[in-house]
């Protein structure tokens, strides 16, 4: 039982509760109408456990940042994945994203600061109080927690957005004149937020109720991201080196023990591979033996079956839509409870499908990891249990083989329903309509992306031979071969990445991060239409910038009400 993720949705509907309330509290008189047997934070917040209750509301809102980008938004539209839909939607076509863009625009601004970082103020702010009877150590460990989860909030939306409003304090009463700042003093603001949570966050340790809980060592690995942002946003290389500093603490094991899991562990009964135990349904957890897991988002099965909170729906995007394949006799797959209803939602590039894998015995591929044969379900098919064979007309296009490899002239559809998957998206389905989902807990950080985060940062210090041996750890635990120091270049890294974590990256915020969201995309999705070089940040929203009447909020160039894109003004440095 996931005692601390059920705490975390207890306390969700007390979470809107504390936000409402903290607005309304700009009336005196409403203060003292406020009820002592109701939620607020003025009851609330008077104690360790109060306290902990909006830190669990903190979770449960970066459980939603998942949920919300389920269909794929930080995926879609990059170098790594295209929307398998026929139309424009999902980033395929970006003369769609304007700044009256509802989803996912609106939505990950409302996310971040209304759900996120309107919270952590309350708890940063209202710790404060003398009267809160607590140790130094307990109050700086719930604050380090609340300063974690409002510098993830500002990193995301400095690679995002670039430079968008500092708001550092709660908001007792409505501001309508919030000021823009640069992306440089967006992500300082989140370097000294994460700087506080290393020094006070704890060690991880192995209290099983503790699992899903902030450690040191994700302050630790987002500050390494961080401090490489700011390098590439000023060249000031020392922020490099602070990067390296910061990734070496979580390394060489100052938060605790971490280590790549390089043997089996968890379910042996599962056939399987080392690397595919990392995957598997509640193979996440410490408890499951796992050391490699920073920080993890926890799902559960048995809540959020009609909202979706309790689900998750990488299966759902990620896996081919099986079921709109035809066979050549005209006879369709058969659906149920013993195949994956998977949608093809988000189909990956063939440069993640096919260009990035030069070496078979790559465990990452694996028949364990990647699945690339598929095989007739159908009993009244005469090609029932024989696999799936395809072949390229002069057309481009792909056709059926028949079961003697004849060619037929059956067309395959190759962009939704038929394509090889990364097993990383199996594991425990929910039943019957539902079974598109699983209850996997999913990763944000895990310590191979602490490898390859420490190696850009050498990369960008031109230390190529540190850069290769780290790069090397995550290869060999993957069973391939070495790369020598001259083949250390920033493609490189993000094969790797991609070999690594597809699937699990928020791929739009890394190449944003590093400036090449244009150059790559444009070089790796052919789907992709009327990509500018300025939609490397998403447009402010519309409603933001409407209801901000006290003060000019400037929209990001490029887009509509905003200066004209040149490549001196992309971002709000």
């Amino acid at each position: 039982m996931k005692h601390f993720n059920i705490l975390c949705r207890l306390t969700a509907a007390a979470a809107a509760i504390f936000l409402a309330s903290s607005v309304q509290s700009c009336s005196d008189d409403l203060l003292d109408q406020l009820q002592p047997d109701r939620f607020n934070p003025e009851n609330l917040l008077v104690d360790k456990a109060g306290f902990e209750t909006i830190i669990y509301s903190l979770h449960r809102y970066a459980r939603e940042e998942i949920i919300k980008d389920q269909v794929g938004d930080m995926a879609t539209g990059t170098d790594i994945a295209a929307s398998g839909v026929s139309d424009g939607r999902f980033f395929n076509d970006y003369s769609l994203l304007t700044p009256e863009t509802n989803a996912p625009v609106r939505h990950y601004w409302k996310w971040a600061y209304v759900d996120i970082i309107a919270n952590a103020n309350m708890v940063i702010d209202r710790a404060e109080n003398e009267n809160i009877k607590w140790t130094e150590e307990e109050k700086n460990a719930i604050v380090g927690e609340a300063k974690f989860f409002r510098a993830y909030a500002y990193n995301v939306l400095a690679n995002l957005w670039g430079g968008v409003p500092i708001v550092e304090h709660e908001q007792k009463k409505p501001v309508f004149d919030f000021k823009r700042n640069t992306r440089t003093e967006v992500l300082d603001f989140a370097r000294k937020d994460l700087e506080f949570a290393a020094e006070w966050l704890p060690c991880v340790d192995e209290n099983p109720e503790h699992e899903g809980r902030i450690f040191k060592a994700a302050a630790c690995h987002l500050l390494a991201e961080v401090y490489i942002s700011l390098g590439v946003a000023t060249g000031n290389e020392a922020y490099f080196k602070k990067a390296v500093s910061y990734a070496s603490m979580v390394i060489d094991g100052e938060c605790g023990e971490y280590h790549l899991m390089k043997e089996r562990f968890g379910d042996l009964s599962r056939e399987g591979d080392y690397y595919s135990d990392l995957f598997w349904t509640g193979q996440q957890s410490r408890a499951s033996g796992n050391r490699e897991a920073i920080w993890v988002v926890q799902f559960e099965y048995g809540f959020g079956a009609a909202g979706g909170e309790g689900r998750n729906e990488d299966l759902r995007w990620w896996g081919p839509k099986l079921n709109n394949i035809t066979f050549p006799d005209g006879k369709q797959v058969v659906f149920g409870d013993s195949l994956f209803n998977m949608h093809g939602g988000v189909r990956p590039t063939n440069h993640v499908l096919y260009e990035v894998w030069d070496d078979p015995h790559d465990m990452r591929i694996s028949k364990y990891n990647f699945r690339t044969r598929f095989y007739v379900n159908n009993p009244d098919s005469k090609y029932h249990l024989q696999e799936i064979r395809k072949y390229q007309k002069p057309d481009g296009l792909w056709y059926f083989l028949d079961a003697d490899n004849n060619k037929t002239d059956a067309l395959v559809d190759t962009v939704r329903a038929f394509f090889p998957y990364f097993r990383k998206i199996e594991g425990t389905r929910w039943t019957g309509v539902n079974n598109d989902r699983t209850y996997n807990d999913k990763y944000r950080m895990r310590l191979s992306e602490t490898y390859l985060l420490r190696a850009e940062a050498y990369y960008h210090l031109g230390k190529l031979n540190y850069a290769a041996k780290d790069i090397n750890e995550v290869r060999e635990r993957a069973q391939t071969y070495p790369i020598s120091a001259s083949q250390v270049t920033l493609d490189f890294i993000l094969d790797e990445r991609i070999r690594e974590l597809i699937v699990e990256e928020q791929r739009r915020r890394t190449l944003a991060r590093l400036g090449v969201f244009f150059e790559r995309t444009e070089r790796y999705n052919t789907r992709v239409e009327n990509l500018q070089p300025y939609n490397q940040w998403w447009p402010i929203p519309q409603n933001v910038i409407d209801a901000n009447y006290g003060a000019k909020i400037e929209q990001n160039p490029g887009y509509a009400g905003g200066p004209a894109y040149d490549s001196s003004n992309i971002c709000l440095q």
